[in-house]
């Protein structure tokens, strides 16, 4: 009769990497982050200095656009759009 002899090797087991807790970004990411964050704000202060400024037709004087009357004369300002 002819043996065969069966070995039973357990292949040792790799430890597990760590897991990284949260979120985390690489440091090109962060940097293409920046870049569109501070393109939005600057987009936004650029818009606001956009704004037009209002002249009374009466007096000339330059109003914020925000005014409805004219810091001078009071006389009502028109909004051309």
């Amino acid at each position: 009769m002819i043996q065969t002899t069966l070995s039973l090797e357990a292949k040792p087991t790799a430890p597990k990497a760590d897991q990284p807790h949260g979120f985390h970004l690489q440091p090109m990411q962060k940097g293409g982050l920046l870049v569109i964050l501070l393109g939005i704000l600057y987009l936004r202060i650029w818009r606001r200095k956009q704004a037009k400024s209002l002249f009374c037709s009466h007096c000339g004087k330059k109003n914020p656009p925000h005014q409805s009357n004219c810091q001078k004369c009071a006389a009502p300002l028109m909004r051309v759009d």
